[in-house]
């Protein structure tokens, strides 16, 4: 992955061999790339259209517009439209005007590319390209801006980017927001950025292997799939969420908020988003301007088609200043809601799990013992599913059962475990029952696996489990 221009997040991407540029802000007011005041000639401007001719009509994803928008730029150029301007910056401004006006795609773009200290013959691997490159990612912060809990355990995560390779980040701010009864995603001024990204994001909140998007491309007729994935967190497919859109959400956020639209998963609050749903890629026009062409289409399995010169309609439309308020508004009353609903399902859970526990008496035989733990695991599960029981509430919730039924609270502890097959903790307090019903043997393979478990993770509590086992073992 390499950024290739500040910070419309120009990123290339290769997927099946494939080198595609997707979903990025390219078309709202940005400064150009290095503020250049260049002077240019008349054989730069004819020069320069001659290839944008030639790029648009091999490149463009539909062939037929393309022969369109190419005809109007020629005929713009013989009617002296580009005349008046000298500057490499208003040329390029000028050229995008006229390169939309045939079907207003707001991914097509012209911009001065940066050239360290207006050397358009530097190297292109040039230290100075380099550290500008780099400079301006860092400035990025993976693109997000905010993350928050608000009144009411309502999450906010507000970023203008959807960088690729960002996916720790997303896992990160996701934590934050594990234990939220609302989440709000601001994209207001979101322009855009990896569809893998927003594929990653996307799946937080829906079960695999659900269908979000597909890019169809032009070139090879390639077609690339968008499916829900797995994450390295804990994914919220009930929890309420709201998406506040404006007019600058473009491209990438727009399939965000499309996706989650369509599926019925969000609601959305603001303005109707800008409208631009054909990825492509960055072409060279010379050494002193590049051109963004839209190379590919999505293509939505709900709707079969896409946001393109139309944008996403929010359930609630409002204005930019209005949104965020609205949405808090909204948000609070689901979070309200939903708590009742979590608590109502967990009270009924763990009136089931009492049911259960006491109907039991001490197994007898093996048989009944792996029927009981079956039917308490069942019950553990959906406790923890519930959100509303985690693995300490269940390690708690065992000590319940120690003193008058400690098989059963053995039982608890075992699920947990397994449920939480990679908790030292688990582990640890599931061998420290074991010890104590007598069952030397099995607690010492289970403390073990506690040693085995915190190793790997480099707990810092690692020691203490060490000492634990080894003194098992005497």
């Amino acid at each position: 992955m390499k950024y290739l221009t500040k910070p419309s997040l120009q990123q290339i991407f290769i997927f099946n061999n494939k080198l595609v540029f997707l979903f990025v802000l390219t078309c709202l007011i940005l400064p150009s790339a290095n503020g250049q005041q260049k002077k240019i000639t008349e054989k730069f401007k004819k020069e320069t259209i001659l290839k944008m001719d030639s790029l648009i009509q091999k490149e463009y994803i539909f062939p037929d517009q393309a022969k369109l928008i190419a005809a109007h730029l020629k005929k713009s150029y013989k009617e002296n439209k580009f005349k008046k301007y000298d500057l490499l910056d208003s040329f390029a401004v000028a050229l995008t005007k006229e390169i939309r006006l045939i079907n207003n795609d707001k991914h097509l773009r012209v911009k001065p590319k940066f050239v360290p200290d207006n050397n358009p013959n530097a190297a292109k691997d040039s230290y100075e390209i380099y550290l500008h490159h780099l400079t301006d990612n860092r400035k990025l912060a993976d693109g997000f801006r905010e993350v928050k809990i608000l009144d009411g355990n309502i999450g906010y995560l507000n970023f203008k980017y959807f960088i690729h390779e960002t996916n720790p980040t997303i896992d990160s701010y996701m934590q934050l927001l594990s234990k939220t009864d609302a989440i709000v995603i601001d994209l207001r001024t979101n322009g855009g950025g990896s569809p893998k990204t927003v594929q990653y994001l996307c799946s937080y909140f829906f079960k695999e292997p659900l269908l979000l998007n597909t890019l169809y491309f032009r070139k090879d007729n390639f077609t690339e799939e968008f499916r829900v994935t797995e994450v390295n967190g804990k994914k919220r497919i009930d929890v309420p969420l709201f998406i506040i859109t404006g007019a600058r959400s473009f491209s990438g956020a727009e399939e965000f908020s499309y996706n989650m639209q369509t599926q019925k998963r969000a609601t959305l609050v603001g303005e109707v988003t800008g409208g631009g749903a054909n990825p492509g890629e960055i072409l060279e026009l010379n050494p002193l301007l590049e051109i963004f062409i839209p190379t590919g289409t999505a293509i939505n399995p709900i709707t079969k088609t896409n946001w393109e010169g139309i944008g996403v309609i929010p359930e609630y439309k409002t204005t930019q200043e209005l949104a965020y308020d609205k949405t808090i508004e909204l948000a609070k009353k689901a979070a309200e809601d939903y708590r009742s609903k979590i608590a109502a399902e967990s009270k009924k859970l763990y009136l089931e799990l009492q049911s259960t526990v006491d109907q039991q008496t001490k197994p007898l035989h093996e048989a009944d013992l792996v029927k009981m733990d079956q039917q308490i695991q069942t019950i553990i599960k959906k406790l923890i599913e519930s959100d509303w029981f985690t693995e300490e509430d269940i390690t708690n919730l065992s000590s319940d059962y120690t003193p008058t039924k400690p098989f059963i609270a053995e039982s608890i502890l075992k699920s947990n475990a397994e449920l939480h097959p990679r908790s030292p903790i688990a582990f640890l307090k599931y061998g420290d029952l074991l010890e104590q019903n007598g069952k030397k043997d099995t607690a010492t393979a289970v403390l073990k696996k506690a040693v085995e478990l915190a190793t790997e993770i480099k707990a810092p509590y690692l020691e203490g489990i060490k000492n634990r086992y080894e003194k098992i073992l005497k």
